[in-house]
Formats: structure tokens, sequence, C-alpha cells
């Protein structure tokens, strides 16, 4: 009988060595998986004819002056809208995106004079400034769709800039334009 009993108990003691190994893999399997960033890490918002993807950690907040506005732990994303004749009755000579972006770093004194960058689908800066005593990267994007330019801007601390600037670039790259 004593034979018997310490059969089992060394079946025990195997069994549950494998409970033990089978759920450290799980849990080791599901950390993974949490870490991986498996599923979409991006949200589509729209906003009139406009549509851009952002990180899921944005939330939607208000500003004033500007047509949407989203703020995560790190930074912010934000888009204005104005239609080309309320730009040329405020007077401005635009004619392009350029000419656009180069109005707006005139008329909010971007520090820096950043130089304008071009994509296929847009014109582009970047710039820092110190708000409150905290240094922030910026990245200003400049569309110009059929009776309206489109300002997209992400910001964030200068010292994550690196980090998110590819993110910021993928958002950007998103944006597509329908028919209202």
């Amino acid at each position: 009988m004593i034979f018997i009993s310490k059969m089992n108990h060394l079946h025990l003691r195997t069994v549950q060595k494998k409970v033990k190994r089978f759920m450290a893999e799980g849990l080791v399997i599901m950390l993974l998986m949490s870490l991986c960033g498996c599923g979409d890490m991006t949200k589509t918002i729209k906003s009139g004819d406009m549509t851009i993807d952002i990180g899921k950690e944005y939330k939607e907040e208000t500003l004033a002056n500007v047509t949407w506005y989203y703020t995560s732990p790190d930074g912010i994303a934000l888009g204005i809208r104005s239609l080309k004749d309320d730009v040329e009755k405020s007077g401005l000579e635009v004619d392009s995106s350029q000419d656009y972006a180069e109005a707006y770093i005139k008329a909010n004194a971007i520090p820096g004079s950043p130089k304008l960058k071009h994509d296929e689908n847009y014109v582009y800066f970047e710039h820092s400034k110190k708000v409150s005593g905290t240094d922030y990267s910026y990245i200003t994007f400049i569309y110009d769709n059929e009776d309206e330019y489109w300002i997209v801007s992400f910001a964030c601390y200068k010292e994550l800039y690196s980090t998110y600037k590819k993110d910021f670039i993928n958002s950007a790259d998103s944006v597509t334009f329908t028919e209202e």
C-alpha cells in the first residue's frame, strides 16, 4: 500500500508540474499577444469630407477655431478646414497648398522659418516651440482639396518627437477626401 501511495504521489507531482508549465506558457503567450500590438492600433475619424487614421490613444476634445481636436497622454492632433473663398475674402493671395503653408507660418509667427517639404499629397513643415516652459515639436501638413485647404497638425513633447514622427506621417498619409 505504501508503494501504491508513493506511485500516486509521484504521478500527482508530475501532473502538477505539467499543469504549472501549461499555465506559465499560457501566461507568456497572453503577455506576448498584448505586447505585439496584435489588432488595429488606429481609429478612423471623419470630419466633413475628410477622413484620417490616428492612434487609438487619442480622445476627442474641443478647441476654439479648429475643426477637430484630439489629445493623447503625449500630444495632440488637430485639423483646420478653410474654404478657399474665405481665404480669398480675407485678402490672402493663395494659389496652392505651398502658398497657404507660407501664409499660415507667417500669420502664426511660427519660429525658426521652417522649411517646407513636399509630398505627393501635401506640403508639410516641422518646428519646435517652448510653451509654458515645456519644449514641444510640431509637424503640420497642408492639403489642397478642391474648394478648401486642410491643415492637419500633430505635436508632442520634444524628447518624444523622434518616436512619434513616423506615426504622424502615417496618419498624414492616411488622409482621404470624399464628396459630401
